[in-house]
């Protein structure tokens, strides 16, 4: 029984990077913004949030530090993406490329090494959890007896993004000029700030991903972070159809590959132990692409995701 939840209470840490970065990609997506560039912005938060809880001596000024960069790196792509009308694919890309670089080079010149940075104070702590005794000892209920407060963000995130999106009138505004900005801008919609917002808020989200991996499930940050968590995201984004609820599922769904693979490292005999060990590490990878193999041609995205917006006159 124990096993079974601390698996379940796996699979939601690793779910939680995932998650924030695919609905990152919701918000953004359903204005019919497309952000590819979650995965560098998961890594500049992750890289920033190491240095700020450094710097702080607490994870909540890593916290700080981490959402003020995925905010700072929106406001770029909006400015490429949303005011100058420009390609956003190759904007996200461009995006990815120089996070790579530059957090390369700032780990370096910050804490003197191109591996690892030094430890700091994290959510994983047990004083940073979220301690709920009385259901620790009952099936599937007990894994959430213990979680981080990113994890908890996390969830929580899907409720509030999806109750934005179906339930209030801004929701309706973004959903409206994903599928048809021009129609919306006829109804009176600020096209260009819905976008502007969209875009921002999404990158916010990816930022979570990215500090809920260094300061979260790590208490440090490596070099090879967020190890294509960005790209996972954006497949659950898409096995998910666009929506918070559908994110958290195929979320959980990825998740439980890196628990696969855990597992078969673990009990691997026999045949299994002559299995190179790139095998397993490459599992979550490849259970996305099989997915996302199954979805793509009936997941339909917004009607105007990705098309540039020039207001009309």
């Amino acid at each position: 029984m124990n096993l079974l939840n601390l698996s379940i209470a796996q699979m939601f840490d690793f779910a939680a990077p995932i998650l924030f970065a695919a609905l990152g990609g919701v918000v953004s997506e359903n204005a019919g913004v497309v952000n590819i560039a979650l995965e560098g912005i998961m890594r500049f938060a992750a890289f920033f949030g190491v240095w700020g809880a450094f710097i702080g001596k607490n994870p909540w000024m890593g916290l700080l530090w981490g959402l003020l960069i995925g905010a700072a790196v929106g406001v770029l792509h909006g400015y490429i993406s949303v005011t100058w009308a420009g390609d956003q694919i190759v904007s996200g890309v461009a995006i990815n490329v120089v996070a790579m670089g530059i957090i390369t080079y700032l780990l370096e010149f910050v804490f003197k090494t191109t591996g690892y940075s030094p430890p700091v104070p994290y959510f994983g702590a047990a004083h940073y959890r979220v301690h709920i005794a009385f259901i620790s000892k009952i099936p599937v209920l007990g894994a959430f007896s213990n979680l981080t407060l990113l994890v908890w963000f996390s969830l929580i995130a899907v409720g509030l993004i999806h109750f934005m999106l179906y339930h209030t009138v801004l929701g309706l505004r973004i959903r409206a000029v994903g599928e048809n900005p021009h129609a919306a801008e006829t109804l009176g919609v600020n096209v260009m700030k819905i976008k502007w917002f969209a875009t921002i808020l999404g990158s916010v989200l990816a930022a979570f991903g990215g500090i809920s991996l260094s300061l979260g499930t790590l208490s440090s940050f490596t070099n090879a972070m967020p190890m294509g968590k960005g790209f996972i995201g954006l497949a659950a984004m898409i096995f998910g159809k666009w929506t918070p609820i559908g994110a958290l599922l195929a979320s959980l769904v990825f998740a439980s590959a890196q628990i696969v693979q855990l597992l078969l490292q673990g009990m691997a005999s026999g045949i299994a132990k002559q299995i190179p060990l790139g095998f397993y590490l490459a599992l979550p990878y490849l259970l996305t692409i099989g997915a996302l193999i199954g979805v793509v041609g009936r997941a339909v995205p917004p009607a105007s995701d990705g098309i540039p917006y020039k207001k009309e006159g």
